[in-house]
């Protein structure tokens, strides 16, 4: 084997040798852990764990299994914290060397610039998040859920926005956009990017279409590869968006006069669509009578004289 290595002058990430050359880390797992140390300080604190095996091949339970062995390894750590407006904050840490429970909670501290940690104690002595040993876990997974009050950033409208109503549409629509995984493991879909898409769900929702009929329409006929589930769901959001609900009239059956089938009248009609459309009926003519060889016999002598 041949090898032809020349070291990059940008654009580049360090990674120790012993995760490359470690069989219980997957291949998922160490693109996991790639991705997540190639980014800058600003692109880490606006991206969550969850959004970035969001392109990891074989969907959310790959990417589940990779968050766990990363985990087992110390490479990462999740924590929650309550800031002071009493809401609770989930956070993770993503290390390029082991870090035990305690170092990983120093470092958490430390970027918050608290002396407390969520689980450990919070903001002016309030007792912290803590951490829930049983029971069904608050998220679905570590830093998938946008925190209360958390800005989108500068690129978060949508062509429709829709301001949350008193029956909380937009919140539903939200909700949905996340279950959408349930349906089908390639539609994972990060905080932000259900946020982003929310306005334009709940426009369906405001248009008189059904939970089951928006989940229908977002993933009935996917295509075999899902590179990007927010871009292929915001394009199916906008181009199938149904027009507004009309004013609907009340519903009259009546008998057909033809065929003695009931059908819907729309304007006062007496016979059914199928009736009315077809091509009428010619009423039957009556044969000629058939003359016997003699008659034409005679008649044939009458013309010649």
């Amino acid at each position: 084997m041949l090898r032809n290595v020349i070291a990059p002058a940008r654009g580049f990430t360090q990674i120790a040798n012993s995760h490359i050359w470690d069989d219980d880390l997957s291949d998922s797992a160490f693109r996991l852990l790639v991705r997540a140390l190639a980014l800058s300080e600003a692109a880490a604190r606006k991206t969550t764990v969850t959004e970035l095996a969001a392109g990891l091949t074989g969907g959310r339970i790959t990417a589940d299994r990779a968050r766990r062995q990363l985990a087992k390894k110390g490479l990462l750590h999740t924590t929650k914290w309550r800031n002071p407006a009493g809401q609770v904050r989930s956070e993770s840490l993503v290390s390029s060397v082991p870090l035990r429970a305690e170092e990983a909670e120093r470092i958490f501290a430390e970027r918050r610039g608290v002396g407390g940690l969520g689980g450990v104690g919070g903001v002016d002595g309030r007792p912290g998040a803590g951490s829930r040993k049983v029971g069904r876990a608050d998220v679905p997974s570590p830093g998938t859920v946008l925190p209360t009050g958390e800005t989108l950033g500068e690129k978060t409208s949508s062509p429709l926005p829709v301001p949350p109503g008193p029956d909380g549409r937009l919140e539903a629509a939200g909700q949905l956009l996340l279950t959408l995984r349930r349906l089908d493991e390639r539609l994972v879909l990060g905080s932000r990017e259900a946020a982003r898409l929310a306005p334009l769900a709940a426009e369906w929702l405001a248009r008189g279409v059904s939970s089951a009929g928006l989940r229908h329409a977002l993933t009935a006929g996917l295509p075999p590869q899902v590179k990007c589930p927010a871009a292929l769901l915001r394009t199916r959001l906008l181009e199938k968006m149904p027009d507004h609900e009309t004013d609907r009239l009340p519903v009259t059956l009546a008998i057909c006069g033809d065929c003695e089938r009931p059908f819907r009248v729309v304007a006062g009609e007496a016979r059914c669509a199928s009736c009315r459309s077809a091509a009428p009926v010619q009423p039957l003519q009556p044969e000629p009578e058939r003359l016997g060889w003699r008659e034409r016999v005679r008649l044939a002598a009458a013309g010649r004289c």
